[in-house]
């Protein structure tokens, strides 16, 4: 967008989202100003601002200077700007402004706007692809009378027209297996998830995954399937194969790796879990390799050895599977050994990207299962399944042996537009409410309470504002950790962190962040132990400083 006037000559620019074209106007051609019509004259030309929306029609030509432009003959102003632009040359800087007013930044950066546009096509190219696999794809409930199919916080609603609470969908599995029993052998969702748990650079409470469901075939038939469909999407929607993911070359092209837990673990750490006998065993080995919560059972001491030590180095894309059944009460057991189940994981640059099993369709265990592990007084926790008596119902029916996949379309746009925090490959990323002092007096807002927005501090500063009473804590503190792991040379440990954490609860902020002291060791750690480090440093660097001042309360901190 820009517009130039030079005596009985102006130019301009005007954009959709095809692209930009030059606007060549003449004095002596464009048609006067007429209200009934609603043309704009030359002479009027100066009522213009940049960012209006325009209709021009004329001939097509290019200028003395080869540019293809428009010889305007009739000019229309549509819809009149009543507020400025941003500067457009250097864009919006504040990154608060950018996941706010995202449309802003998507006007005047072309590269943000074809962004979001190749993850709509993303999004087209995995619905051709399922259809093309003979697919159906049915639209389930978003509020669910019991959420299910995976253990998550849910939001909690109520039905007015009905009387009751109700949830917001952690997952759509339960209803994907219902169409399933009805007959439908190959189905799949586009669907909205809500988890009520924590913000960071590759989580949000609300996010989409597409769950298939296909009847009759088992896990190994979708690790064919999920590896198919990503390399059709990257040729498809982004005509390529080759992506930077979180510092890595990641080829598509390439056979996916494909891996068991208890093997990959074996690999790293000399010990096979498979042959310990007790949990005390396996707590032990824990302590050796720096992980210190303490697990309730082998399995649960397997998959805590994986995440400390062998997912941040899957960094090709690999299709861990093998899962232990205690973590698994919706897959179905191997029959090799009933203690782990028939269950894969995506991982791709240390990011896990889906997880897909075969489905437990016996009702009578997975209701026992369910029911080990229910605590009706935790039943809104997410720490357990609930217990959906209808599913079950439905499965007493009779359910054909059956397995399904659900990647994650958020982490799926990172992998494919190359970002590495998630907020940028969300249009409408979930944030705390804020209106601007600026907005209130136009608006004639009353505010509750007057504050100064979001501020930024140095530990340092911090530390010495919160001293001398600048910065005070109220009754309910939040702080929100994040962490940036920088991997040594052999990708497999960690050599240092950068830090910093968010803070909500501050009398006259809405947000603080504070960027905490990193720490670089000669010595690399496993990520474990390198995200204690970090966690003590939250503690001793914000927490303990906030906590001396709230008079016995507690602050929450989540990562």
């Amino acid at each position: 967008m820009s517009w130039r006037k030079q005596g009985a000559l102006s130019f301009g620019h005007v954009q959709d989202q095809t692209g930009k074209i030059q606007l060549f106007l003449r004095r002596n051609l464009v048609a006067l100003t007429d209200k009934t019509t609603g043309n704009l004259g030359y002479t009027e030309m100066n009522l213009l601002d940049l960012g209006d929306l325009v209709e021009a029609t004329g001939k097509v030509m290019r200028t003395e200077r080869g540019e293809i432009s428009i010889l305007v003959e009739e000019f229309r102003l549509l819809t009149k700007a009543l507020r400025p632009l941003p500067d457009q040359w250097s864009g919006l800087k504040d990154r608060e402004l950018v996941l706010r007013k995202r449309y802003l930044d998507v006007l005047l950066d072309p590269v943000v706007q074809e962004r979001f546009a190749a993850i709509s096509k993303m999004v087209a190219a995995i619905r051709e692809f399922l259809n093309g696999k003979g697919f159906l794809e049915f639209t389930t409930p978003v509020i669910q009378p019991q959420y299910g199919g995976g253990t998550a916080k849910p939001f909690k609603t109520h039905v007015n027209a009905l009387g009751v609470d109700m949830y917001l969908a952690i997952s759509h599995e339960l209803y994907l297996k219902r169409l399933v029993a009805a007959g439908y052998d190959k189905v799949y969702t586009v669907g909205r998830y809500f988890r009520n748990e924590g913000i960071d650079r590759s989580h949000h409470p609300e996010f989409s995954m597409v769950e298939t469901m296909t009847a009759y075939e088992n896990y190994e038939y979708n690790m064919n399937l999920v590896e198919e469909m990503f390399r059709h999407v990257a040729v498809r929607a982004f005509g390529k194969t080759q992506f930077h993911v979180r510092g890595h070359l990641i080829d598509f092209a390439n056979p996916w790796k494909r891996v068991g837990m208890a093997d990959a673990v074996q690999e790293k750490t000399g010990t096979d879990f498979r042959v310990l006998n007790t949990v005390d065993e396996a707590n032990a080995v824990l302590e050796k390799l720096g992980v210190h919560e303490r697990q309730n059972s082998i399995g649960e001491a397997l998959v805590a050895a994986f995440e400390a030590v062998v997912e941040p180095t899957l960094v090709e894309p690999t299709l861990v599977y093998g899962h232990p059944v205690e973590i698994s009460p919706l897959a179905k057991p191997m029959a090799q050994d009933p203690r782990f189940v028939e269950r894969f994981e995506i991982f791709i640059a240390g990011m896990e990207c889906g997880d897909n099993w075969s489905e437990q369709n016996d009702p009578v265990r997975l209701l026992e299962t369910w029911k080990r592990s229910y605590r009706k007084e935790d039943r809104d926790s997410g720490d357990f399944h609930a217990l959906d008596f209808d599913f079950i119902e439905a499965l007493e029916y009779g359910l054909p042996p059956t397995t399904g996949i659900g990647p994650g379309l958020e982490r799926m746009a990172m992998i494919f537009t190359e970002q590495e925090n998630i907020d940028d490959v969300i249009f409408f990323p979930l944030m705390r409410p804020s209106v601007s002092a600026f907005n209130a007096a136009v608006y004639g807002i009353e505010t509750e309470e007057e504050t100064v927005g979001d501020a930024a501090f140095s530990v340092v500063d911090f530390q010495a504002q919160l001293e001398k009473g600048r910065l005070k804590p109220g009754s309910e503190v939040q702080v929100d950790a994040g962490a940036t792991y920088w991997p040594d040379a052999s990708g497999q440990q960690v050599s240092g962190f950068s830090g910093r954490v968010k803070i909500r609860g501050l009398a006259g902020f809405d947000t603080v962040t504070v960027a905490l002291a990193s720490q670089e060791w000669a010595e690399p750690k496993p990520k474990a132990i390198a995200k204690g480090f970090f966690d003590a440093a939250v503690r001793t660097q914000i927490v303990a400083g906030l906590e001396s001042r709230m008079g016995g309360a507690k602050v929450k901190v989540g990562n």
